[in-house]
C-alpha cells in the first residue's frame, strides 16, 4: 500500500493512504486528503498513483511542490523521498513487500510420475504450512541515500532530486575541484548542505532574515572594514575640523572634505544595498576609487538630492503655509527616507526618486517598511546619542573614533536591512520587470 506520512506539524504521524488514480491534496475540504496548515494552497497538488509508480503535480500553488527540497512543476516521487507542500512534510516511506503465498516445490528434473500418480494427483493438507516471512528491509529516513537506506545521503542531484551518497555518483575532476553526476538522469549533483541552505535562504522571509542583519557588519572581513573606516572617516573629520577655521583657497579644502566624506560613505552604503538585495550573505570591501566624479561626486549629489526632496518641501509649507502644515510635511518626507534610499541605490540614478515609485513600493509592504524605519530611527538615534555622550570625554580624540565605529555599524546595519526587504519582496515591487 502506498502511503505518505506527515512530519514537522501538529498532524506529526498521520498517515495519508494513496489511491490509485488521482489523489488531490490541500487545505481545502473537497481534496481527497485534506491538509489544514495555513502554509499549504486550497487544491496545493493532485498525486497520481498507477501501477505503483507515484508522480506529483503542482496545481498552482502560492508556496510550491518540492521533492528533497527541489521544487517541482510534475515529477516522479521515488521510495524514501520527502514531499513538502509549503512547509508541510510528508514522507513516502519504502514499504516491505507482502509475504509470498506458499506454493510446493517443483519437481526434479528426471523425475517421472505413475500412471496411478497422474490420475490421482495427491490432496494440499487442509491446514496450509505457516508462510515465511521475509526479512524485514532497512528503514529509509529522510536523510538516507536512495540506493542505500541507512547511509546518510551528502549529495542530491538537481535534476531528479535524488538524495545520494558519494558512492551513487561518478565523480569526475573539473578544475580544481570535483564534479558530482547521477548514475541515473546524468543531473549535475550538489552537497545536499548547502542546497539546503539555499532553498531555505530563496524561500525565508523578511523577518527571519531581519536579526542577520545585526551580525552582519561583524562576518568574515566585517571588523577589518569597520576599522579601516573608522579611521578614515575619524581623519577626515579632524581634517574638516580644522580646515573650517579657515578662510581663502583652505575653505574650499574644507567643502572638499565634505564632498568625500558623504560621497565616499554613500557609495559603500549603495554596495551594501545592492550586494544585500542579490542574497549575498557577507558585506562588500570598501569601493575602489576609479573617478572621482563617478565614484564620490555623483553619490554625493544623489545623497542631497534625497535629503532635499524628503525635507524641503516640509521646510517650504512651514515658511509660506502654515507651521502645523509644514511638519506634516516634513515628517512625511523623513518617513520616505529609507525607501528614496533604496530605490535611489538600486536604480542607481536620481529617477529613483519618483514619488509615484516610492509611495507604491510602501503600499505594497506596509508592514516590513514600518519594521525598517523603526529601526532606522532607532539606530540613528542611538548613534547620535552616543557621539553626544562620548563628546563628555576628556579625552579628545576617542569620542570622534568610537562615536564613528558605532555610526558606520549602524548605518551597515540599516543598509543591509533595506537590502533585505527588496530582496525578501522584489517579485512584489516588479521593478525591474
Amino acid at each position: 500500500m502506498s502511503r505518505l506520512v506527515v512530519q514537522g506539524t501538529q498532524e506529526s504521524g498521520r498517515e495519508i493512504s494513496l489511491k490509485p488514480g488521482a489523489n488531490r491534496l490541500g487545505r481545502n475540504e473537497l481534496n481527497d486528503h485534506q491538509i489544514n496548515e495555513p502554509t499549504v494552497s486550497g487544491f496545493h497538488c493532485q498525486i497520481d498513483l498507477d501501477h505503483g509508480v507515484v508522480s506529483v503535480k503542482d496545481l498552482g500553488s502560492t508556496n510550491g511542490t518540492f521533492i528533497n527540497s527541489v521544487p517541482v512543476g510534475q515529477a516522479t516521487l521515488e521510495p524514501g523521498q520527502t514531499l513538502r507542500l509549503g512547509s508541510v512534510e510528508l514522507f513516502f516511506p519504502a514499504d516491505a513487500p507482502q509475504p509470498t503465498p506458499f506454493s510446493a516445490p517443483p519437481l526434479r528434473a528426471g523425475v517421472r510420475l505413475t500412471k496411478a500418480q497422474a490420475d490421482f494427483p495427491p490432496t494440499v493438507p487442509s491446514v496450509a504450512p505457516r508462510a515465511i516471512e521475509p526479512p524485514p528491509l532497512a528503514s529509509c529516513g529522510p536523510n538516507d541515500c536512495r540506493n542505500h537506506p541507512g547511509s546518510l545521503a551528502t549529495l542530491i542531484c538537481n535534476q531528479c532530486g535524488a538524495l545520494l551518497c558519494k558512492s551513487c555518483v561518478k565523480t569526475i575532476r573539473a578544475g580544481a575541484r570535483n564534479a558530482h553526476s547521477c548514475l541515473v538522469c546524468g543531473g549535475i549533483c550538489v552537497n545536499l548542505v548547502d542546497h539546503r541552505k539555499a532553498v531555505d535562504k530563496e524561500n525565508a522571509t523578511f523577518l527571519r532574515l531581519l536579526p542577520t542583519a545585526f551580525k552582519y557588519p561583524l562576518q568574515k572581513n566585517g571588523p577589518i572594514i569597520l576599522f579601516c573606516g573608522t579611521i578614515l572617516f575619524t581623519l577626515l573629520d579632524l581634517a574638516r575640523l580644522v580646515l573650517g577655521r579657515t578662510i581663502g583657497p583652505l575653505g574650499f579644502a574644507y567643502w572638499l572634505t565634505i564632498i568625500m566624506s558623504v560621497g565616499y560613505l554613500f557609495t559603500y552604503m549603495q554596495n551594501i544595498i545592492v550586494a544585500s538585495s542579490s542574497g549575498e550573505e557577507n558585506p562588500p570591501g570598501w569601493p575602489e576609487l576609479s573617478g572621482f566624479w563617478d565614484d564620490v561626486v555623483l553619490p554625493a549629489l544623489r545623497c542631497g538630492a534625497i535629503w532635499l526632496v524628503a525635507i524641503g518641501p516640509g521646510v517650504a509649507a512651514m515658511i509660506f503655509v502654515s507651521p502645523a502644515v509644514g511638519v506634516l510635511v516634513l515628517l512625511l518626507g523623513l518617513f520616505c527616507v529609507p525607501m528614496a534610499l533604496l530605490t535611489v541605490c538600486l536604480a542607481d540614478s536620481v529617477m529613483g526618486l519618483n514619488p509615484i515609485i516610492i509611495f507604491s513600493s510602501i503600499s505594497k509592504v506596509p508592514g516590513p517598511y514600518l519594521i525598517a524605519c523603526a529601526i532606522f530611527l532607532v539606530i540613528i538615534g542611538l548613534g547620535t546619542l552616543c557621539e553626544s555622550l562620548l563628546g563628555l570625554s576628556p579625552i579628545f580624540i576617542l569620542p570622534a573614533v568610537v562615536g564613528k565605529f558605532v555610526s558606520l555599524y549602524g548605518m551597515t546595519v540599516v543598509m543591509r536591512i533595506l537590502g533585505l526587504l527588496y530582496y525578501t519582496n522584489k517579485e512584489k515591487f516588479s521593478w525591474f520587470d
